[in-house]
């Protein structure tokens, strides 16, 4: 069965594509030595496996939605890589928590279903396995997640052409989200108050402000995308990419004011992402990347 009759935003590892290649050896050589870390720390072998294979999963994410948020800047998805280390090693010595894999996971698809950098719209399955999950940590983490959902649906069905039935679902899915939070009892609690005097602004917001600046390059640069689609070989549409990017930037905003500390740290992979393409692009001096 061909894989687009299933997904059509699934982007399988080609091996004989070089960077694939080396973000797979980087990934595993993170997933080895986060293991061996963690046993030589004490851990049992199943403890240990699973945290190495969450900051794995978590390097890879940083590398994949650095594709996503800039196509034209390959080597930019390392620099992002490589901005989640100390991220992740500060999460080995406890002074972190893990990145949220299945936040990152939802803004990575919702991302693909707006850019569309398979060249391919979204199937019926992508949708609901999107809206799923959205509505899974809409009502789990933050209703933000859900929102994220549906508006990745309805601005792709804005940007033409509409799919009806995406829209269908994705209206029934944000109502049932709605109805959920209004009479359920959703687990998560709003921020605390804080217990010292307040900052004019929480290091959180600053860091996350200083971040979207530096990622503001990235979006600028948008229209001059000159990346082709996977599947039809024909170029990327710089609205639809421009459109992913703020979509990915206002997430991680709004998870970061609304929830302080853990909505930046949850999502600090997307924040490596945004951050490493804007630099790279500064460090670049934002010349526009030469057609292969």
């Amino acid at each position: 069965m061909n894989l687009r009759q299933i997904s059509g935003i699934a982007r399988p590892i080609e091996p004989g594509y070089p960077t694939n290649r080396w973000i797979a050896v980087l990934t595993l050589l993170v997933l080895i030595a986060g293991g061996v870390w963690r046993l030589l720390d004490g851990d049992g072998w199943l403890t240990a496996s699973g945290w190495s294979a969450s900051a794995a999963v978590s390097f890879f994410l940083a590398w994949a939605l650095a594709r996503e948020l800039d196509p034209d800047r390959e080597l930019a998805a390392f620099v992002a890589a490589g901005f989640t280390l100390p991220a992740l090693a500060a999460a080995g010595l406890g002074w972190l928590p893990l990145p949220d894999l299945a936040a990152l996971f939802l803004v990575l698809l919702a991302m693909r279903v707006m850019n569309r950098s398979t060249g391919v719209a979204a199937t019926v399955p992508d949708t609901v396995g999107l809206l799923g999950l959205g509505l899974w940590l809409g009502y789990e983490s933050s209703p933000i997640y859900l929102a994220v959902a549906v508006a990745a649906l309805l601005i792709d069905a804005l940007l033409g052409p509409a799919d009806r039935r995406r829209v269908i679902l994705a209206v029934l899915a944000a109502t049932i989200g709605g109805v959920l939070v209004a009479i359920g009892d959703p687990p998560y609690a709003p921020p605390s108050p804080p217990t010292s005097a307040p900052m004019w602004v929480p290091v959180p917001v600053l860091a996350a402000l200083i971040m979207s600046a530096i990622f503001a390059v990235t979006i600028r640069a948008a229209d001059q995308v000159q990346s082709l689609a996977d599947a039809t070989a024909e170029p990327l549409s710089p609205r639809r990419v421009r459109a992913g990017q703020l979509l990915a930037l206002l997430t991680a905003l709004g998870l970061t004011l609304a929830h302080g500390s853990p909505g930046l740290t949850g999502l600090l992979p997307l924040w490596a992402a945004m951050a490493a393409t804007g630099a790279y692009r500064i460090a670049a001096g934002r010349k526009p990347a030469i057609p292969k």
